[in-house]
This record gives structure tokens, C-alpha cells and sequence, in this order.
């Protein structure tokens, strides 16, 4: 089999071994005339998310290559109808390439949750049209939510719903804000969030200002440390609890080629400043867990990178297809259609990469 020669066969090997009968029990494979296997559609799905990028275009496709008539609602409705079987596919595909890990025993009772946005086009567009909130379990991949909004719409936690007690949210420094700890707060929903320099104010017990990192400066590479101190609301002041791991060398070094690039794009190339620079030793976290073990919370902090893997290769994904509606059933659809593509993407890669 030559390099990116892949056939359909080749995809369907590396799916879980049921995938055929979880069609029909999810409610992707109904009785049709034209949609007659458990490979139908999937490559109807995958002809729409590559090639096809529109119901229209689908159709003609199809026709074409498969000698199979159906219409654009009728494309439509099978996407929707697809929406849970695709997450099962991409759950199951992502735990046995070891993209996935196991939820820790000491979650048990906690629904954790990985929160992300991305920007989105139409298809024939070169602006950002639509910015896609989505949040999804960190171990299963089951979306608690997806919310279409224009571009404006900031990364904010106030605009996930569903969230409530027994909700543990995960979310990197974008959402890392007071108002964002308070909206969790007040839903009874607990945290994990990347500390973001200068987003806020932090204090010591006696309400003076302190800077996070000086609590840290005795960490060494791999070490971990926490300290708990407060900010501000409404003249009210509240505990936050923040762990942190101390980079390694390289680590270090590779963050501040980012800050380098990052100033060139933002501060017309100016050197990073001593605070940037502190920051950039430590991964800082604030959290509301409060009894765990901060080396435990970090190493929970670094599972999201887990499915980032994927998330990296789906967000380079996401901005060449049409999201085809604002309806959250073919919304979710069309996400775990992506999702899949980009598992794929990702254990191909590991086969060749390990390949005997």
C-alpha cells in the first residue's frame, strides 16, 4: 500500500471492531433504499465533509461515484440521524489508538468536561463568519453542549448553559477570568483553569497584592507546589487555589521562542518582559478542588492535551467545510464527522510513524 494511498477498506480495518452493528442500534443505518450497509453512511459522511462540503454538491457526488440518488434533505437527515454513532466511533477509535486515557478512580462522581472554541467560515468565505463554543467529555467525548454564535462572541463560560453540580470544567487561559470562576461558582460546577497572567489581581490572606510566581521560585524542573490566595469581587475577598509544575530547560526555552513570536505580532517585536519571562518557568493553574493533591490536578490539566492531539488536527479541519446549519443536531453531526477525521488522521500518523 503506497504512502496516502488509503482505501475505504483500509479506513474500516481500524474501526472498532462493532462499528457495523452500533450503526443500527444508534439510528445511522434505518431502512432506505439507497443507504443499505454500515458503509453507506460513513462514506456518505465523509463524502460530504471532504469533497462535497454542501447537501447540493453531496447529491451530484453521490450520484456519481456511488450510482446512488438521494436528495439534499434526504443527505440531511442522515447526517442528523449519525450524530451519535459518529461520537461512538470517535470515543472508541481515540481509546484504542491511546488518545484517550481512563478517568481516574479519584473523579469518581465528577462529569469532567473539556471547554474550546473555534472560529469558523462559510464555505467560500475568507473572513471568520461563526465561532463554534463547544464542551466535551474529557474521557468519553460526549458534548455537553455546542453553541453556534457570530465571530464576536467572545471564549467565555457564561456561554455554556448546561453546566451544574458535579460538573468539573477544563478550559485553558482564554476562559481563565473572575467572571468565569463566578458563573461556575454560582451553578454549584467545579474548575480547572490555565492561569492567565495579568487577567486579574491576586492577594494575600491580609488582602495585600502579591505576584503568583514569587511563591514559586523554589520549585525545581518537574517540581510542584501550590498555594491558595485571594481576588477580588464586588469589595469581597475570595480564596483561589493555584498549583503549578516547574518547566523543564527545554520547555522553558521553547516558551520563550513563543513570547518572542508573540510580541513580534502584538508589541512591534519588543524583548519579553521580566513578568513574561517568570511566568513562562512555571504551568500555573487555579482550581476549586480542594482536596486533591496539586501533582494530581496538573497531571489532570495535562490530560486535556491527551485529546488536543486530536483537537489540533480537527481544528486544521474545521475551516475548509461549510457548517451546515445552526440546528445542533447536524452541528454535532458534522463535529464528530470532523472529530473522526481527524482521529484518523492521527493514528494513521502513529501507524506509519511505528510502523514494523
Amino acid at each position: 500500500m503506497g504512502e496516502n494511498n488509503y482505501t475505504f477498506e483500509d479506513l474500516a480495518a481500524i474501526l472498532p471492531e462493532v462499528w457495523r452493528e452500533k450503526a443500527k442500534e444508534l439510528g445511522a443505518l434505518q431502512r432506505a433504499r439507497e443507504i443499505k450497509t454500515p458503509e453507506d453512511p460513513l462514506k456518505l459522511i465523509f463524502l460530504y465533509l471532504t469533497e462535497g462540503k454542501s447537501f447540493g454538491n453531496t447529491s451530484v457526488l453521490l450520484s456519481m461515484s456511488e450510482s446512488c440518488h438521494l436528495t439534499r434533505k434526504a443527505i440531511y437527515t442522515r447526517l442528523c440521524n449519525s450524530a451519535e454513532w459518529l461520537r461512538w466511533l470517535c470515543e472508541n477509535l481515540c481509546r484504542e489508538s491511546r488518545m484517550l486515557v481512563e478517568k481516574p478512580a479519584w473523579l469518581e462522581g465528577k462529569a469532567v468536561y473539556l471547554v474550546d472554541a473555534c472560529d469558523e467560515s462559510v464555505y467560500g468565505s475568507s473572513k471568520t463568519d461563526f465561532r463554534l463554543h463547544y464542551s466535551v467529555g474529557l474521557f468519553d467525548l460526549g458534548m455537553k453542549e455546542m453553541r453556534l454564535t457570530d465571530a464576536k462572541r467572545g471564549e467565555k463560560l457564561s456561554n455554556f448553559e448546561r453546566f451544574g453540580k458535579d460538573d468539573l470544567v477544563i478550559a485553558d487561559r482564554a476562559y481563565g477570568t473572575i467572571a468565569g470562576i463566578e458563573y461556575l461558582g454560582a451553578r454549584g460546577s467545579d474548575y480547572l483553569l490555565r492561569y492567565r497572567t495579568g487577567a486579574f489581581n491576586l492577594y494575600s490572606r491580609e488582602h495585600e497584592r502579591v505576584e503568583v510566581t514569587e511563591f514559586f521560585q523554589g520549585l525545581e524542573p518537574g517540581g510542584c507546589g501550590e498555594v491558595t490566595l485571594y481576588y477580588q469581587v464586588k469589595g469581597e475577598y475570595k480564596p483561589v487555589r493555584l498549583c503549578a509544575i516547574r518547566k523543564t530547560a527545554e520547555a522553558e526555552a521553547k516558551g520563550v521562542e513563543r513570547l518572542k513570536a508573540m510580541n513580534r505580532m502584538k508589541s512591534h517585536g519588543k524583548p519579553p518582559s521580566e513578568a513574561q519571562l517568570a511566568n513562562n518557568r512555571y504551568v500555573i493553574v487555579m482550581t476549586s478542588l480542594l482536596e486533591s493533591e496539586a501533582y494530581l490536578i496538573l497531571q489532570l490539566y495535562r490530560f486535556r492535551w491527551q485529546i488536543e492531539l486530536v483537537f489540533k488536527r480537527l481544528k486544521s479541519l474545521f475551516g475548509y467545510n461549510q457548517i451546515p446549519s445552526k440546528v445542533e443536531a447536524s452541528a454535532k453531526a458534522w463535529f464528530y464527522g470532523k472529530l473522526l477525521l481527524a482521529a484518523f488522521c492521527e493514528t494513521w500518523a502513529n501507524k506509519a510513524r511505528f510502523s514494523p
